[in-house]
């Protein structure tokens, strides 16, 4: 078919069909509201996180950290109703000794009962990372 029988199509920016305008976001990125429920758990997590690689240093290199919203399975036999974190160590050896996966919905469903939420996560976050490390949540706690 020859080119000169298609139309050509315009690159100009056009109202949609049924004339309410583009189509875009409602909020420029820099606004506080941009950011999701979830990111802001994950940015409270990799703040806390941050500040005990300051405090453990090198005691971390070999832990791995993931955020997801639930559980992918049961809870184990050991655990008591829905956990909020696990700490998964890696059988072989390898660079990485381990993982914690926190779990944000969870995790956010006890800290809304608790009167002081964030020290909740922080306290949540504290045991996982004293597992990890094998020593004493009271030893590595920067706030105590």
């Amino acid at each position: 078919m020859p080119r000169s029988i298609i139309p050509q199509r315009s690159h100009a920016r056009r109202r949609d069909r049924h004339g309410r305008g583009l189509r875009g976001p409602v909020l420029p990125p820099e606004a506080p509201a941009w950011r999701t429920r979830a990111d802001r758990f994950d940015d409270f997590i990799a703040f806390d996180l941050a500040t005990y690689r300051r405090f453990l240093g090198s005691d971390m290199d070999h832990t791995d950290f993931g955020v997801l919203d639930v559980p992918e399975a049961d809870p184990a036999p050991w655990e008591h109703g829905v956990p909020l974190a696990r700490y998964l160590p890696f059988e072989r050896p390898a660079r990485i000794t381990g993982r914690i996966v926190f779990y944000r919905l969870p995790m956010l469903a006890a800290a809304s009962r608790s009167p002081h939420p964030r020290l909740f996560l922080h306290d949540v976050i504290t045991e996982q990372l004293a597992s990890a490390l094998g020593r004493a949540p009271e030893d590595i706690d920067y706030l105590r």
